[in-house]
């Protein structure tokens, strides 16, 4: 059971890389339309750390497959912190910002 959790914890992962590079298009083009500097390379730095977090929470759902003589690291409690739940942190949080930045001028708008 804890596989199938893992892999859809992966799957939901990808989902979130997707969307973060839907808003980096989308802000590219917003910017170049408002003469906007190009603060929206930060969603690709921001996908890079997602990217990073997915292949190691890849690497512990496989480490589940394995026999128990396999890698100890990958079932480590602080390399798991370290090595996931860190740059998870980082590129959400770089790419709130940098949609805040992008896109904070449509809550001024008034109808």
């Amino acid at each position: 059971m804890k596989v199938v959790i893992g892999l859809a914890g992966s799957l939901g992962l990808l989902a979130v890389i997707a969307t973060v590079l839907t808003l980096a298009a989308l802000s590219q083009r917003i910017g170049e339309v408002r003469k906007r500097p190009p603060i929206y390379r930060g969603f690709y730095v921001g996908v890079v750390c997602l990217i990073a977090a997915f292949l190691i929470r890849f690497l512990r759902v496989s480490a589940l497959l394995a026999p128990p003589e396999g890698p100890t690291f990958l079932n480590d409690d602080r390399f798991f912190l370290l090595a996931y739940h860190l740059p998870l942190f980082l590129g959400l949080t770089v790419s709130l910002v940098v949609t805040w930045r992008y896109w904070s001028w449509l809550l001024r708008e008034r109808v």
